[in-house]
């Protein structure tokens, strides 16, 4: 058996990194410390440019350097320990009336720390996710660690604990990692990128921008919407947009997105706490995603949405550093008295090909709580952008988000049918929608921020523009795909509001058009009659026909699930395509009707990219998961994956897992600790 070893508190001298090993949420993480860096935040309203200049001016030669991160704050390296002189910055001589707070900075052990790429960067925030079993341990804790006040979490018989600042909680971390007696890990903020790359109806459309939106075209690359909006508006549902900003008061969302006093929508960043809209002109994603998803429909204004009667939320927290605490408060997000029926999600991790991609597990009791309880158990239904990595060497397949059994992993079309030059293909994805490329006219049609200044900002990034103020045909990314795909969502829930996540997710599937596609990897055809592409997943969304399916679907049966474990260590064959193979003979379980298919795997391997991995079912469907050229990490730790192209088929029998070193340059590396969970109905 393969044995990873954390070392706590490995630093001999000040300014050598020290690795932590936390149990986050009862999950095993390590992290490093860089005691010369810390996260910098500027207040709301301030400017982070002048700010920056006051920084450099008070630190003066202890200064390295300063790199911006998000849209509000920014790191600065020091040449000794950073705490002191970054905390006199909020008083005394020193102070910089524009900054808010100061933070310690780790990085991600996982993804070559080392490197301190802005991915793997975790900011401490002033949390602490601890296990607490009793009363008396909530006393000691508070007597030792000076803690303030403690809320229940996602996480069964674990508790959020509120310290007085960032560097308190720190200190709270030293004391309670020398007692060695505490279940705990630091609530981090990371950061998320935005998934952006730069029969015939009766109901007439009256929206004077309608002609010119490609992508809901009813042949060659186009969703197929037909007759949908005779049948289904979206009336009833309501959807989450959790991104950079909703502008609530735009002319072709006003309609549909609840008022700001509402208590519906909730600001995570600077600002009215309540107010989602954007603080900036180019603060546009959100409200570009809400466009596609629900623009008001026939209003004689603008352009229209998928679901062109679905209620919108904003949840403005993406675009800088997010705790994972109110990261999975937006997922979760079910304001009392409201059902939260699809999700929204054109963001996740970095597209570098290096970033791991792995959730905390907040973020992952989030989606499990919306997508299993939410609905009276049928859940909220999850539609997550792939990513736009594919330039980069990446692949949604190691997208932990992306890659859920709970969501759906949307990829991206060009105009001309084949993937976009960035979409991210992968095991995981599901169906694709229209992405376009990266300029006009081969990009998307939606709304942007309302007013001169956003109209104005786009002409400047894009001079070939020809869209209106208040709107814009430059938008583009996996980040266009999904939320075409949360619209489909709606009309499918209000054609058949008894449908679960998972009957949607097969719906979208059995129903993708696949004729039209090509520049890809091939469709195969599993056992069950689905076929699927690495690159497009079941295909393009083809709205219309999901519509029509789900009037008549009947649900899938209760979700139940089977394992098999191998602890053999084996050596895995450097620059081999034999590999090292494990087999699961799954004949002695019970049978079951495959939907989703998780394996997790350890691999010691000096260079993670090198290692790809081949997943082969009983009837021979393969997937297959490449090798991330551009990775320079080590190792893969408890690290999972999941695919959808086995979805139907028959669980028993033998599955194999090939764990391949592509490349032969002699470093060779060994396996061990391998499983396989299949997710489906019994038979």
């Amino acid at each position: 058996m393969i044995k990873f070893i954390g070392l706590l508190f490995s630093a001999l001298l000040p300014l050598m990194s020290q690795t932590f090993t936390f149990s986050d949420g009862g999950k095993r993480t390590r992290v490093e410390f860089a005691p010369n860096e810390a996260y910098v935040a500027v207040r709301s309203g301030a400017e982070r440019k002048p700010a920056i200049a006051q920084v450099r001016q008070s630190l003066g030669s202890q200064s390295k350097s300063v790199i911006e991160s998000g849209d509000t704050g920014f790191v600065v390296t020091l040449a000794g320990p950073a705490r002191t002189a970054v905390q006199s910055l909020r008083s005394g001589k020193s102070k910089v009336e524009s900054i808010r707070s100061t933070a310690p900075v780790f990085y991600d052990s996982a993804e070559n720390p080392s490197a301190r790429r802005a991915s793997a960067r975790r900011v401490m925030t002033d949390k602490l996710l601890v296990k607490l079993d009793n009363d008396e341990q909530w006393v000691a804790l508070r007597e030792s660690t000076k803690a303030q006040s403690k809320k229940e979490s996602l996480i069964k018989g674990w508790v959020l604990v509120q310290y007085a600042d960032p560097y308190a909680a720190f200190d709270a971390v030293e004391e309670m990692t020398k007692a060695g007696k505490w279940e705990f890990a630091p609530v981090f903020a990371r950061l998320f990128e935005k998934k952006q790359a730069s029969g015939t109806l009766k109901r007439a459309v009256n929206d004077p921008l309608y002609g010119n939106q490609w992508h809901l075209a009813n042949e060659g690359p186009g969703i197929r919407m037909n007759a949908s909006w005779d049948v289904a508006t979206g009336k009833g549902i309501n959807i989450t947009v959790v991104d950079d900003g909703l502008d609530v008061k735009h002319e072709d969302l006003s309609g549909n997105a609840y008022p700001v006093n509402s208590g519906y929508h909730k600001n995570y960043k600077d600002g009215p706490k309540d107010d989602p809209s954007p603080a900036k002109a180019d603060e546009n994603h959100g409200t570009a995603c809400a466009g596609l998803i629900a623009a008001t429909g026939f209003n004689n204004l603008g352009v229209i949405g998928v679901a062109p009667e679905a209620r919108l939320m904003g949840l403005r927290i993406i675009g800088g550093e997010s705790g994972d605490d109110d990261t999975a408060e937006a997922l979760a997000w079910q304001p009392g008295g409201l059902v939260t029926h699809v999700s929204s999600n054109s963001w996740g991790p970095a597209d570098d090909g290096k970033a791991t991609g792995r959730m905390g597990p907040l973020q992952a009791a989030a989606i499990e709580k919306a997508a299993t309880t939410y609905r009276d158990g049928l859940g909220t239904v999850f539609c997550v952008s792939a990513g736009n990595g594919r330039a980069d060497g990446d692949e949604s397949s190691y997208d932990e988000f992306a890659g859920s059994r709970f969501v759906i992993g949307v990829g991206a079309v060009n105009k001309k049918g084949e993937p976009s030059s960035y979409g991210e293909g992968g095991i995981n994805v599901a169906i694709s929608a229209l992405g376009g490329e990266s300029a006009p006219p081969e990009m998307i049609w939606t709304t942007n921020n309302a007013g001169d200044e956003a109209h104005a900002k786009l002409h400047e990034d894009f001079e070939t523009s020809e869209a209106p103020v208040h709107y814009t045909d430059a938008f583009n990314g996996t980040s266009a795909a999904a939320p075409q795909v949360s619209g489909a969502a709606a009309l499918l829930l209000e054609a058949n509001p008894g449908l679960g996540y998972r009957d949607v997710k097969e719906i979208l599937m059995r129903t993708a058009t696949r004729t039209g596609l090509s520049g890809g990897d091939d469709f195969v055809t599993n056992k069950a009659g689905i076929s699927f592409s690495h690159s497009f997943g079941a295909g393009l969304l083809n709205v219309a026909a999901a519509l029509d399916a789900a009037k008549e679907w009947s649900n899938l049966g209760p979700l139940t699930s089977v394992s098999l474990e191998s602890a053999e260590e084996k050596a895995i064959p450097d620059g081999s395509i034999n590999g090292a193979v494990y087999t699961f003979d799954f004949s002695t379980k019970p049978n079951l009707r495959v939907e989703s298919v998780e394996f997790k795997v350890n691999v010691l391997h000096k260079k993670r990219s090198d290692i790809g991995f081949l997943l082969t079912s009983p009837s021979g469907m393969r997937s297959i998961v490449n090798n991330r050229v551009p990775d320079d990490g080590e190792n893969f730790e408890d690290y999972g994956f999941m695919s959808v192209r086995h979805w139907g088929e028959d669980s028993t029998g033998t599955w194999s897992l090939r764990i391949i070193d592509i490349e032969g340059n002699s470093v060779t590396g060994r396996a061990g600790d391998i499983s396989v969970k299949i997710y489906g109905t019994a038979k």
